[in-house]
């Protein structure tokens, strides 16, 4: 009897370390740099910083954050990838959030599918109040004093059919080769949609790497974008151009459903995007 009490008590205590250290995951705050090498990054932007985050949910984004970010060197730009809130989040939550952003540089923005929950109206004025600004299938021209530019273009939602890539592409318009382009999706499954379009680079969100992804067996959840897309680098070549498309899947900020991870700790990237020509190349 002892030693099967001894074996329950045990089984209870392992139980509470792994209850513990799934909810550790979920409120991580990784800041995790990366050089990324992009063969038509204009030189004038090479070494642009930029900061990705997606998939915030109902976390608040602390300052503990944004401090370990401008100790990082700092970001010339903020890019939300998408679920932002959710149903029953208050929208003064997304405000700090966003104020918390934007204390790091200037915030662009895609929605995702949770942003849909509730009518997307009031997010979208809070948003350009703070002075943020929503990409709803278009683009802006980032440039610089040489000339050079490159194209940031944003995706409304894939999954809940609100998404039109000619449109935040502006594709067909214009003569002669598309400018380096950097796309902002919240679905990652928009690789194998781009249809012959030149895109170098895409960061989205939405698998949040599975959220609890077990050794051997992988993510819990099974769905064809976490199967196909659950995290990281990916990659796709246009047949007509032989430009390969870069694409990040972020595991995400936030959670969904349960405030636990396993597997897949929340992370936010910090990206600083190097071109073919910088002399290190």
């Amino acid at each position: 009897m002892i030693r099967l009490w001894w074996i329950i008590g045990a089984a209870a205590a392992a139980a509470v370390g792994m209850a513990a250290w799934m909810v550790v995951e979920a409120y991580r705050c990784r800041v995790i740099r990366e050089e990324v090498h992009l063969t038509r990054l204009p030189l004038s932007f090479d070494g642009l910083r930029l900061l990705f985050i997606s998939d915030i949910h109902r976390r608040t984004i602390p300052e503990r954050l944004v401090n370990a970010i401008l100790e990082a060197g700092g970001a010339d730009l903020v890019c939300i990838g998408g679920d932002l809130k959710e149903g029953g989040v208050p929208l003064e939550r997304s405000r700090a959030n966003v104020r918390m952003l934007s204390r790091i540089g200037p915030v662009y923005a895609v929605y995702g599918n949770h942003d849909y929950d509730e009518p997307r109206g009031p997010l979208d004025a809070l948003l350009r109040e703070e002075g943020v600004r929503p990409l709803v299938n278009e683009f802006i021209m980032l440039s610089r004093p040489d000339g050079s530019h490159i194209k940031l273009c944003g995706l409304d939602d894939p999954i809940t059919g609100r998404a039109r890539l000619a449109q935040a592409l502006h594709k067909g318009q214009g003569n002669g080769e598309a400018p380096f382009t950097l796309l902002l999706s919240h679905d990652p499954n928009i690789l194998s949609r781009l249809k012959g379009a030149d895109v170098d680079l895409i960061l989205a969100g939405h698998t949040h790497g599975g959220q609890i992804t077990l050794p051997i067996y992988g993510p819990l959840l099974r769905s064809p974008e976490i199967l196909t897309y659950l995290s990281g680098w990916h990659e796709a070549v246009n047949e007509q151009t032989s430009l390969t498309t870069r694409l990040y899947v972020s595991t995400g900020f936030g959670t969904s459903k349960l405030p636990i991870r396993f597997g897949a700790p929340a992370e936010s990237k910090l990206f600083i995007l190097r071109s073919a020509d910088h002399p290190g190349a």
